[in-house]
């Protein structure tokens, strides 16, 4: 009852001021217009009595006793009172004050019976007695019972009259509940009984420490009295055993309740490694999302839940086979306390009751994880879904500091992210298009509308998936539920993520592409069996007829990393795994040990005009690396300066800037009232650059003009490649090199 009036009194608040005043004894809510200072308990009280005068009048005879009070972190305070007569409480009857922070009465809460008229029973007989009959009744009925039971001498308001009687409470422990008697005569008699589920509460997080402090809540389905074993989750403890092959309950009632308030301080400070308050806080995250997920339309199985389990590094884990998550405890830091974290393991959990997706697979270009991607982006998307917040992890990320997540989070679903420039070649970061193109479906659609219609989706996905595999599946399923109009804004959606046609071959570009690439360490001593073990990732460069340079660069870290490139011209490079010899093998033209410029045509190693160029990273080493990698090539126009035939420089125009990679852009529009165009040279063409016209070289079909510098030069729009017009006396070629960002990838 306590929990219930709390979750109304923001209501009772919003609402008091617009009720008249008066006398109310058939309305529970009152209205309090004069200011009434409530400074301890004995104003209260003395306040509860002259409101009690005020509805029943001065003639009842009943009075009021307070039974509780309460003091919430804000200042507001909560007085509860019981109605007696003749010493005795009537069941349900009394009083409740809401007091602010300033200390003035706010309102009442009116359970009040006028007693004058009715006519009194005495029923009770002995105590003891009552008690006793009513524990051997629960017993006779196969209960067990998780502690002694209690009784108290109370009114029974019946029919207009009073009843005296013996109300006992029986805890049992099975089935969990309170079983209620009512029990009267001198000869100890039931006379009515009605079982009283238990509503236990507890300390927890509504998401993470960041996001707000802990509070009291719910802990809902318990089948247990003495530890949080529930219909959907039970919690262990790992308490630091290795591996967790110790495992403990260490979280208990705290009171005869059976409620679970253990606060995250002291012995149960987090930051050890055999707190019991993280238990409590599993507990109420995984029935939390479990209910979230029945809202979706889908109920998931049970499963177990370990807490301070000891790892290295902070992480959480999902063990399908097993059905059970492990929150880690690495130092002082427990992702338990982290829901974000919970519901992402918990999301596993309903991606694979869900889905039929494998995780891996190996086709003939290497190794594939979109199968992981669009698990990981799944438990992703329903844990900000469920929490109505797209950024994830903000407790751990504050615990590992800025330096490691300078944004305040581990991952984002509300990004910008496509395919295939958006890739880097593990699975948590690349699921971020995916999770991206959910929250963006979210946004257009609505959360209900959106969850739902991604959880039939799922059910349809073939076990071997990729993004465009899962794209056309979800747009299939969106289809049967939405109308025409709404799904062509979905796949608009789509398609700007660049999901339909998803690949993960990239095209070069000057600003440099970050990747990873695994290393021989995650084969351990079998390392030695293979020569390399191959990126995720592909690229490619064309280099057009009258190439003259090519620059490819690569850099990799942490320091000290080695990576090579693989290159084949006109074809993918592809691998495939030799039972016989037990080994990886490569279909490549050359392996280029380290990134450069070359001159066209290339002797050594050998690369051409008019081809296209196929790359791939590999990785020789035992550490895992990330790399950044670029490309461009250069293309001598015809002669002649980018000067007008009027003398105009065209280098003295204001610098017009293209991205080489994003397929061009607005190209600047001549102003209506401009002057006609000029006429140029032969091999230039006239060029409006904002501000005036000048004379740019003639660029071939894909390539555009920009300024660099002080030279016009045709880039190409969509490959990175570029090139370059030579002065009018057939000066030096200018060579565009990008810089090999080091920056830390997001993910």
């Amino acid at each position: 009852m306590i929990s219930f009036f709390l979750r109304l009194a923001p209501v009772f608040l919003l609402a008091v001021f617009s009720l008249p005043l008066g006398s109310q004894a058939d309305s529970r809510l009152i209205p309090i217009n004069d200011i009434i200072l409530v400074q301890d308990q004995d104003r209260a009280t003395v306040a509860a009595e002259n409101l009690k005068q005020r509805l029943l009048g001065p003639q009842d005879p009943s009075v009021l006793g307070l039974q509780s009070s309460l003091t919430l972190k804000n200042g507001a305070r909560y007085f509860r009172f019981r109605q007696l007569v003749d010493g005795f409480p009537i069941y349900g009857a009394g009083l409740q004050l809401v007091v602010n922070e300033r200390g003035r009465l706010a309102a009442a809460v009116n359970d009040l019976i006028s007693v004058g008229q009715l006519q009194k029973h005495l029923l009770a007989g002995a105590l003891p007695e009552a008690i006793g009959l009513a524990e051997a009744a629960f017993l006779s009925g196969g209960g067990k019972l998780r502690g002694h039971a209690r009784g108290e001498q109370l009114w029974w308001p019946q029919s207009g009259t009073l009843g005296l009687v013996n109300l006992v409470t029986v805890p049992g422990s099975s089935p969990l509940l309170d079983a209620v008697y009512i029990i009267g005569g001198t000869t100890a008699r039931i006379i009515f009984a009605f079982r009283q589920p238990l509503n236990v509460k507890g300390y927890a997080y509504k998401q993470n420490p960041v996001k707000g402090p802990y509070e009291e809540v719910e802990l809902p389905y318990l089948t247990s009295a003495e530890h949080l074993n529930g219909q959907y989750v039970t919690v262990y403890n790992c308490a630091g055993s290795a591996d967790c092959a110790t495992r403990q309950q260490l979280a208990a009632p705290t009171d005869a309740e059976g409620n679970f308030f253990i606060e995250p301080k002291d012995s149960n400070d987090p930051t050890k490694i055999d707190d019991a308050f993280v238990e409590v806080q599993a507990y109420y995250g995984i029935n939390f999302v479990h209910d979230y997920f029945l809202g979706v339309g889908f109920s998931p199985t049970p499963i177990t839940v370990q807490v301070n389990y000891p790892l290295e590094s902070p992480n959480a884990f999902y063990d399908q086979q097993s059905k059970s998550i492990s929150m880690g405890q690495s130092g002082t830091i427990d992702l338990a306390l982290e829901n974000d974290v919970i519901f992402h393991e918990y999301g596993h959990h309903v991606f694979g009751e869900v889905s039929s997706a494998s995780m891996f697979e190996m086709d003939q270009y290497g190794p594939v994880t979109h199968g992981l991607a669009i698990n990981e982006a799944t438990a992703d998307y329903y844990s900000c879904s469920a929490l109505d917040d797209p950024a994830l992890g903000e407790y751990f990320a504050q615990q590992m500091g800025s330096m490691y997540f300078p944004d305040g989070w581990l991952r984002n679903v509300d990004n910008k992210l496509t395919c295939p420039w958006g890739l880097y070649g593990e699975a948590h970061a690349d699921s971020q298009i995916w999770s991206g193109f959910l929250w963006d479906t979210r946004k257009l659609l609505g959360q209900a509308q959106a969850d739902k219609i991604y959880m039939n989706a799922m059910a349809a996905f073939p076990s071997k998936v990729t993004f465009p595999t899962v794209t056309d599946v979800y747009l299939q399923t969106a289809a049967q539920k939405l109308d025409q109009t709404t799904m062509d804004q979905v796949r608009q959606l789509a398609a700007q993520r660049g999901l339909i046609d998803c690949e993960r071959f990239i095209g070069l570009r000057a600003e440099p592409h970050t990747g990873l690439v695994w290393g021989k360490e995650i084969l351990g001593s079998y390392g030695t069996n293979i020569v390399f073990i191959p990126a995720e990732l592909h690229y490619f460069i064309e280099v057009p007829e009258g190439a003259t340079r090519l620059s490819i660069n690569l850099s990799a870290r942490p320091a000290g990393v080695d990576v090579d490139i693989l290159v084949r011209k006109d074809k993918r490079i592809e691998h495939r795994l030799n039972w016989m010899s037990m080994s990886l093998e490569s279909d490549y033209d050359f392996m280029l040990k380290e990134g450069g410029t070359f001159d066209l045509p290339s002797a050594d190693p050998s690369f051409e005009p008019g081809h296209t160029y196929y790359l791939q990273v590999v990785n020789p080493g035992q550490k895992t690396a990330e790399y950044h990698i670029s490309g461009e090539v250069l293309i001598e126009e015809r002669d002649g300066g980018p000067d007008g035939a009027d003398g105009q420089d065209g280098g003295a125009a204001d610098e017009t800037t293209v991205d080489a990679g994003d397929g061009g852009g607005d190209e600047p529009q001549a102003d209506a009232g401009a002057d006609q165009p000029l006429e140029c040279d032969p091999g230039l063409q006239p060029y409006w650059d904002g501000k005036t016209w000048v004379c740019v070289p003639q660029c071939r079909e894909g390539y555009e003009p920009v300024l660099e510098g002080d030279k016009w030069i045709c880039r190409a729009k969509n490959s990175g490649c570029g090139c370059a017009a030579g002065g009018a006396q057939g000066g030096g070629l200018l060579l565009l090199l990008a810089l090999v960002a080091l920056a830390r990838r997001r993910r």
